[in-house]
């Protein structure tokens, strides 16, 4: 008889893992067709509903049914596992995908500051330059176009330090969304992988475990009461299987086997009556 424990572990396991896989499939297929988004999370709610009823209806009833039904409902059961799965797919992506949009729109955001700041340093440059070509003997138009760069240099080295300042920013935040993706970076190092790869990767190894997982908990779940509940109807069956086949012993044989045994080891031990004998 299955124990206790096992069944309740299984109800456990089955429902924390069908529920979760179910709600990240049907908020992942949600995203996919989100213009009737209330509309397709009953659709699929629904579905992974019958998925589970229908996988278990399936063992239990697996030889009292047809063949063409059965087939039926065992290619829904896969189709629907199939569809579970693009829904984990999907919202595992989605995921990812926000993350990596940050961390791709920080990362344009800094070439774009760095490029600003370079060009404005280089405009510092050519203007304090034209500046200085200017001989020394010409001191009065020297010093009258220095007093007429040093807004147009003045007002470049403010936008500078302001570039500086949104490019400290743009760091810490590139900062802050690599720690929350870093394990993905440290793997794709050390596989010399591209981070999206590695990331689809994961997603389906994830997503080949996820469903298949449940329907066979649920399975498994249904069969471990199935029994259980035939045991506890039935306790004289599961006792006899259970038990080995042990014949009754008669106490009266097991003590004349013992007298025996005990007067032939007397009579071989004795050399009186070897003698006697002989």
């Amino acid at each position: 008889m299955v124990q206790l424990w096992i069944v309740i572990g299984l109800a456990l396991s089955a429902t924390a893992v069908s529920f979760l896989g179910a709600t990240f499939s049907i908020v992942g297929i949600g995203k996919l067709f989100s213009g009737a988004i209330v509309a397709v999370w009953l659709m699929a709610g629904s579905l992974e509903l019958a998925k589970f009823v229908v996988a278990a209806y399936l063992h239990q009833t697996w030889r009292n049914i047809g063949f063409m039904f059965r087939a039926y409902l065992v290619s829904c059961v896969i189709v629907l596992s199939l569809i579970t799965s693009m829904g984990i797919f999907g919202f595992l992506s989605d995921a990812y995908s926000t993350s990596s949009a940050i961390l791709e729109s920080e990362n344009i955001k800094l070439q774009k500051l760095q490029s600003e700041q370079t060009m404005a340093n280089s405009e510092v440059v050519r203007i304090t330059r034209s500046v200085d070509e200017i001989p020394d003997q010409r001191i009065s138009k020297k010093l009258k176009a220095r007093a007429e760069v040093e807004p147009m240099i003045r007002e470049l080295k403010v936008k500078i330090s302001t570039i500086e300042s949104q490019i400290a920013e743009a760091r810490l935040k590139i900062i802050e969304v690599k720690q929350k993706v870093g394990p993905l970076i440290y793997i794709s190092k050390a596989f010399n992988m591209d981070i999206d790869t590695v990331v689809k990767y994961l997603i389906l190894v994830f997503v080949s475990v996820f469903d298949p997982l449940a329907i066979c908990l649920v399975i498994a779940f249904s069969d471990a009461l199935l029994k259980r509940s035939q045991a506890l109807n039935n306790p004289e069956a599961v006792s006899t299987e259970t038990s080995p086949n042990v014949e009754p012993v008669n106490p009266n044989e097991v003590i004349a086997s013992l007298k025996m045994a005990f007067a032939d080891d007397t009579n071989s031990t004795d050399p009186s009556k070897k003698e006697g004998a002989g």
